[in-house]
């Protein structure tokens, strides 16, 4: 079968799409990747097929006039400019991008932002089906989401009188968000594609014939008011988003002289807006005694280099898959392909987020007893230092961790999914 993979955003939205394409691969399918230019490069070093999708990040700058930080700021305090300054403006030639390729598939598989994707598979009558990449996307009342941050009131109002006083909430805060989505209703028309009631980002996704869960019940076991399109398939993995699969030398000396360190990472997004993270945490490490590797990004390496010395080592980039389980804890932002990266090292986190999905992701780690939280809006090296001290010295989210570790090493979260998809092997 031929495939088309549609995803914006971070590599922690690209990362499980590639996992999932060389899946395909190997079972004798066609995957063709339809995304932001950037990932052009990974999708060729693979053999998968590309379809470049406008906007991408050089555009956005472009257009807006801001910069990487500003961007990363604007998406981390406000969920509209998603809507209206990112999947709206662009709607149009988003739209035209992906209708070619997705005229010549026989699924198509979207993020749950890819609004154009299932439109453009809608209107053709492509078989359609969404990658869920974090728990909060099921908007679920029996176990609720806890919001952007770090409000619980769902999750205190379904403890005290039950997922039926969630459910109208959920819906109203659906309402909320599609005023800004209603240019999506004129393109359904336009091209064909049958109406929409619901709201395009936060019910679209599981609005198709086939949704897959792609994180592990080892964190989070999915509630029981999933529709029954859905499938819980496990965490996917893919690490490979830079050039060098490997860990450098540098990298490999530091681990090799000392104690496993803290490693501290912002994902590839917002490290342009760290405000102070990395600093604040060469000082925490410093007051524990504690060695630490800071991943700072490769474009702003020369930002943070001032933060090194003998017991901290500051780099661009390393594949979490390798350095994470030589690590003594992760402490990072909450992204959910970092937070699965770090559950499947066997390791405990201290997890700060910073907008939209974090928050909960950072919820459900403290519930499954696998490591701490602290907003990065309180992080400071006091209490940074505070809290990983907490966290190294609970026996029990060691044990947790190792044990919510080793059964993710035994998950095939790619053969399920695609098992789930009716991508079965050929011949």
């Amino acid at each position: 079968m031929r495939v088309v993979l549609a995803t914006l955003g971070t590599l922690g939205d690209v990362h499980p799409f590639i996992a999932l394409a060389l899946g395909m691969q190997a079972r004798g399918h066609v995957p063709v990747f339809a995304g932001a230019e950037s990932v052009h490069g990974i999708a060729e070093r693979h053999g998968i097929e590309f379809h470049p999708v406008r906007p991408d990040g050089p555009q956005l700058i472009a257009d807006t006039g801001m910069d990487e930080g500003q961007i990363a700021r604007a998406i981390a305090t406000d969920f509209d400019f998603i809507v209206n300054r990112v999947l709206v403006p662009y709607a149009e030639v988003t739209l035209a991008d992906l209708q070619p390729v997705v005229a010549g598939a026989d699924m198509v598989l979207a993020s749950s932002f890819s609004i154009h994707a299932r439109i453009a598979a809608q209107a053709a009558g492509v078989p359609l089906a969404s990658a869920l990449l974090q728990p909060i996307t099921l908007l679920s009342a029996e176990d609720p989401p806890v919001l952007t941050r770090g409000e619980t009131a769902l999750v205190t109002l379904r403890r005290w009188f039950g997922p039926g006083a969630v459910r109208p909430l959920l819906r109203l805060a659906e309402r909320r968000y599609a005023k800004g989505l209603r240019p999506f209703a004129a393109m359904r028309k336009a091209v064909g594609a049958p109406p929409f009631a619901g709201n395009e980002v936060l019910a679209g996704p599981l609005a198709v014939d086939r949704a897959i869960g792609l994180w592990s019940p080892a964190f989070f076991p999915a509630p029981g008011d999933v529709p029954p399109s859905f499938a819980q398939t496990g965490f996917v993995f893919y690490d490979g988003g830079f050039a060098g699969e490997g860990l450098s030398a540098e990298i490999e000396a530091f681990l090799a002289a000392g104690p496993p360190p803290l490693v501290f990472t912002l994902g590839s997004m917002a490290v342009y807006a760290e405000d102070g993270f990395y600093a604040a945490s060469a000082e925490a490490a410093r007051r524990l005694g504690r060695r630490a590797v800071l991943l700072v990004g490769e474009d702003l390496m020369e930002r943070h280099r001032h933060l090194a010395g003998d017991t901290v080592l500051v780099a661009g980039y390393a594949p979490h898959s390798q350095i994470f389980p030589r690590a003594a804890a992760v402490i990072g932002h909450g992204g959910i392909g970092t937070t699965g990266q770090a559950i499947r090292a066997g390791v405990p986190q201290l997890v700060c987020p910073i907008f939209g999905d974090q928050f909960d992701n950072a919820a459900r780690i403290e519930r499954a007893g696998l490591g701490l939280s602290l907003p990065k809006r309180r992080y400071t090296s006091a209490r940074a230092s505070a809290a990983i001290t907490r966290l190294l010295a609970s026996a029990t989210i060691a044990e947790q961790a190792r044990k919510a570790g080793m059964a993710i090493a035994a998950e095939d979260g790619v053969g399920r999914a695609l098992d789930a998809l009716g991508l079965g092997k050929l011949g």
